[in-house]
């Protein structure tokens, strides 16, 4: 579930729209992420803004095949045949619900999402960045400079010493895991609401660790699987810049309140201060 900002609510969509993929039921707002998806008997329905967009997640997803240690979205076709109908695209719903820790489960399924996307090529919409998230991406990655007020310099001057480049190949990877992952009894676990970006393999679960440190307060022992993947301090130093970033970007993307986006911004001291004991 991405971090908070001002997000512009949309109406609740027609019964006449869940009708176009075979639907009967009411919509009903389904909880969390950014007010723009909604439950219908067995299906979510979920606004998105740009149609190529849309049509290529469908597509990439319809592609994708099945994996007993991890459940992808499947998208599904409204009764014209195609992937969106008057702004909305439709997901098979799956069941799971969010939770802290577990991450000895959450890791080996991310690295399995991310092996099957593996060699899907980069899309042209990923080359300039479409919201705060993206950009706070390209930041991360040393592709536009860490230019933000003195509050968020004074965070990145503590990172930016322990920045060294990243070895390994870049390829799609899913943005925002962290609130994103869902898990259910009996069933592999689920991963939702992809946010695509181009990155380093490893840079999605960089941030789930800087997620999880400035987040939800584990024990040490919850994190012993991280430490067994390649270069993942490095990877959680991007994680954590990644984070302060976007906070950045939301005000002058979105008009966040300064304070609160400095507010949220400093929890990753928390990373800051974790990683740099690690290192001693």
């Amino acid at each position: 579930m991405k971090a908070s900002s001002n997000v512009t609510q949309v109406t609740l969509p027609s019964i006449s729209i869940a009708g176009a993929f075979s639907s009967h039921e009411e919509p009903v707002l389904l909880p969390g992420g950014q007010g723009n998806s909604y439950v219908s008997d067995g299906l979510v329905l979920k606004r998105e803004e740009d149609e190529g967009i849309a049509n290529w997640m469908a597509e990439l997803f319809q592609s994708l095949p099945d994996s007993s240690r991890v459940r992808t979205l499947r998208p599904v076709r409204s009764k014209e045949g195609t992937w969106i109908h008057e702004g909305y695209v439709a997901w098979v719903y799956m069941e799971g619900e969010h939770v802290k820790g577990h991450y000895g489960k959450k890791l080996p399924a991310c690295r399995e999402f991310h092996r099957l996307i593996g060699d899907i090529e980069k899309p042209r919409f990923l080359d300039v960045p479409r919201n705060s998230w993206a950009a706070a991406d390209m930041v991360a990655l040393g592709e536009k400079p860490f230019d933000y007020d003195e509050e968020f310099m004074e965070l990145y001057r503590q990172v930016q010493p322990h920045l060294r480049p990243l070895e390994a190949r870049s390829q799609l990877v899913h943005g925002d895991l962290s609130g994103n992952i869902l898990v259910a009894p009996q069933l592999p676990l689920a991963i939702i609401d992809f946010s695509p970006a181009w990155a380093p393999n490893g840079f999605a679960e960089g941030i789930m660790l800087a997620d999880a440190i400035a987040w939800d307060d584990p024990p040490p022992e919850e994190l012993e699987v991280f430490w067994k993947m390649p270069d993942i301090e490095q990877l959680a130093w991007r994680g954590a810049l990644r984070r302060i970033a976007e906070q950045a970007e939301h005000i002058r993307w979105y008009g966040k309140d300064k304070n609160q986006a400095v507010k949220q911004a400093r929890v990753f001291q928390k990373v800051i201060d974790f990683l740099r004991d690690r290192e001693h």
